[in-house]
């Protein structure tokens, strides 16, 4: 009697990710052809209602109850169905700082468009991608607002 011996695959999550990486790349260059050259706030309030850009609904809210120390924000469903769409909070210190608020935003729109798939290298990748900034660069600038946030 011959024995069956069981193939090792290809994790599916490595494919999976790679392909949420791949689309939250080419979304951000439709982004950016689409508001930029330079995505400011009115643009990107613009940019949310686009169902081509974000696939569900979002309610931008400023608050500081609830974003743990050492973030800038949080994302949220409204409910279990996704089509009622998301709330990004950010804490209440950046409602008055409008230049700053798209980095910030599209950080988290990332979890609108692919959920629990998206990874802080896709928020990264999209944002920096829509921004038309190097990535470091602008992870230097999420993590300086950060740090300025939670240090004072």
């Amino acid at each position: 009697m011959e024995q069956k011996i069981n193939k090792v695959r290809k994790r599916a999550g490595k494919a999976i990710h790679s392909a949420v990486s791949t689309h939250a790349i080419e979304k951000a260059k439709q982004i950016r052809a689409r508001y930029g050259p330079v995505i400011d706030y009115p643009a990107l309030l613009q940019m949310l209602k686009d169902r081509k850009c974000i696939r569900h609904p979002v309610e931008i809210r400023f608050v500081s109850d609830g974003i743990e120390p050492g973030l800038f924000g949080k994302t949220a469903p409204v409910s279990d169905n996704p089509d009622d769409g998301y709330v990004i909070s950010l804490h209440q210190h950046f409602e008055n700082h409008p230049e700053v608020l798209p980095a910030l935003i599209l950080y988290q729109s990332v979890l609108v468009n692919y959920g629990d798939l998206a990874t802080a290298d896709d928020a990264e990748l999209f944002a920096s991608t829509a921004l038309d900034l190097d990535r470091e660069v602008y992870y230097a600038q999420i993590v300086a607002l950060t740090d300025a946030l939670w240090s004072g």
